[in-house]
Parts: C-alpha cells; structure tokens; sequence
C-alpha cells in the first residue's frame, strides 16, 4: 500500500477484477500474509495513474484487448493517453512528440475503432512553455519583470524543471 498508494479496498478489488492478484502465504496463521511481485507493484500504480481519467471497466477492456492481440498484459511498461473516452496506447518511437503521435487504439466506451492506428496531435512542450511566456508579457496584470525573476529563481532551485 505504500509504495503504490493504493488503499486494502483498492488493492481487494483489483484482486476481485483479476487484475492483479498477490501471493497469499498463511504459514498457519489466521490471516495470510500478501506478497505482491515488484512487477504486480508497477502494474498497480499504472492501474491508478490511469483510474484518474477512465474506469477500471475501460481497462478491463484495454488488457483484454492486449491479450486477444497476445500482447503483453501488463500496463507498467506501457505508455497509455487517455482521450476523453478514448484510450490509446502509443508505441515507444516518439520521435514526432510534440506534434503529432501514432497511436493504437485500445479502447472506446462504444467500442468503435478499436485496433485502429490514430494520429494524435499534442501540442510541443515548448509551444506550452512558450504560451505561457507570452501571455505573462502580454499581460496588464502581471508584472513581467517580477515574473521573469521568479522564474529564474525557480530555475535555480529545480534545474530539471526548466
């Protein structure tokens, strides 16, 4: 529960789901003791990361998909977007990041398209960063200069930020 963040409800009904289900040890004891794999760990921080934006339904549906096409079940080493009700899994080549990416289709609340490439336009990390810029020095509110310095000092603290 630590390492994932993941509640005892969570973890049970990601176990109910057949999602990801652990180790049980009893060694004479009452209660068993649960051990999960390192893999089972990751799995369960992706099941979470993409919970915030779809249901565990659409992700029952997402691994079914990967293991009707016998690919890898797990999410850990996946990269999965989430497009309103739209799920897509993009592959590692992410040479065109920024403009625009080739992406997998693996779920739709409706399910249409599914297995379907889709090129997904994403704007840049720099355009965002470059927005942002913009709209601060065009601003009649806020204080460039002052922005500009904190951005600075920001900078300095966190180089991986910048």
């Amino acid at each position: 529960m630590e390492l994932t963040g993941a509640t005892s409800n969570q973890l049970q009904s990601l176990e109910r789901a057949g999602l990801v289900v652990p180790e049980r040890i009893w060694n004479g004891k009452k209660k068993p003791e649960v051990y999960y794999t390192w893999e089972q760990l990751l799995d369960i921080k992706a099941i979470r990361d993409l919970r915030e934006n779809t249901s565990l339904q659409m992700i029952r549906r997402v691994l079914d998909y990967f293991d009707k096409c016998n690919i890898d079940g797990s999410l850990r080493d996946k990269r999965i977007v989430v497009v309103g009700d739209e799920v897509f899994w993009i592959k590692e080549d992410l040479s065109d990041l920024g403009y625009q990416i080739s992406a997998l289709k693996v779920g739709d609340k409706r399910n249409k398209g599914i297995g379907q490439y889709t090129l997904l336009v994403l704007p840049a990390f720099q355009e965002v960063v470059d927005d942002i810029w913009d709209a601060a020095e065009n601003s009649t509110v806020i204080d460039f200069g002052e922005f500009r310095n904190k951005a600075k000092a920001e900078r300095s603290r966190n180089p991986k930020a910048s």
